[in-house]
């Protein structure tokens, strides 16, 4: 992997209330194997409730965390990593926000990863990303149990660069990670943006030292995923919230 580097992480979340039954939606709109996979994770069928596709009347999280990281002066592209069976992921959203917010740059949509989104997308962003990019990872789950009547969405946005900075992305790739004897911190999460919270939560109570070199291992219902990196600098990662 090359040298990618991170300056900035900005967080935006919100628990989501927004669901409707599992029978309001034909059988072919939602993939079968997510359904099932759900059902695996512990969430009985007649309680299987599914996110509302309609627009809200609530500002998107992208849009939040897009506003904590910051519009750059020059035009470097924008990434949205963003997957889902119910929304198009890369075109209406991406290009409204590339309006409201004047986005120089290209901009670029990337689906499909679902839960890998924050950890096997860096793979993608090792030869696309150019001197600098802006990263947008959002996680907005699909099914949430009635019983609870809640789910959490988030979006994690990101200053990346080529070259050193002052947290380094080592290596990612799909599967469960090897022995790394030498990390100081692990986190693991079912969400594409689960690990990258928790690096923020760290960075910001200051628990990371300089040198630590940081796990994200992504372990959802159908794919598995993790990346490394290495807290170079760990006060000089700029961080913000939405």
């Amino acid at each position: 992997m090359a040298d990618l580097s991170i300056s900035k992480l900005c967080v935006a979340v919100r628990t989501h209330t927004d669901y409707l039954p599992l029978t309001a939606f034909p059988d072919d709109l939602l993939p079968k194997q997510r359904v099932e996979a759900a059902i695996q994770e512990g969430i009985p069928l007649e309680h299987l409730i599914v996110v509302n596709p309609a627009d809200s009347d609530r500002p998107e999280l992208s849009d939040l965390a897009l506003a904590a990281v910051g519009v750059p002066d020059d035009d470097q592209p924008l990434f949205l990593i963003r997957s889902g069976p119910l929304r198009d992921p890369m075109v209406t959203l991406l290009a409204r926000m590339v309006l409201k917010f004047g986005w120089r740059g290209d901009d670029i949509g990337i689906t499909h990863l679902d839960e890998l989104g924050g950890t096997v997308g860096f793979e993608l962003l090792d030869w696309a990303v150019p001197a600098e990019a802006t990263v947008l990872i959002c996680d907005e789950p699909v099914f949430a149990d009635a019983r609870v009547g809640t789910g959490r969405f988030a979006t994690v946005s990101m200053r990346v660069h080529q070259g050193p900075g002052p947290l380094r992305v080592l290596d990612a790739g799909e599967g469960a990670p090897g022995p790394y004897p030498d990390v100081e911190w692990t986190f693991t999460g079912a969400g594409a943006c689960d690990g990258w919270l928790d690096v923020h939560a760290a960075l910001s109570a200051g628990d990371v030292a300089d040198g630590d070199r940081i796990l994200l291992h992504t372990k959802g219902p159908l794919r598995e995923g993790w990346l490394l990196a290495q807290a170079v600098d760990a006060g000089g990662v700029e961080l913000g919230a939405g």
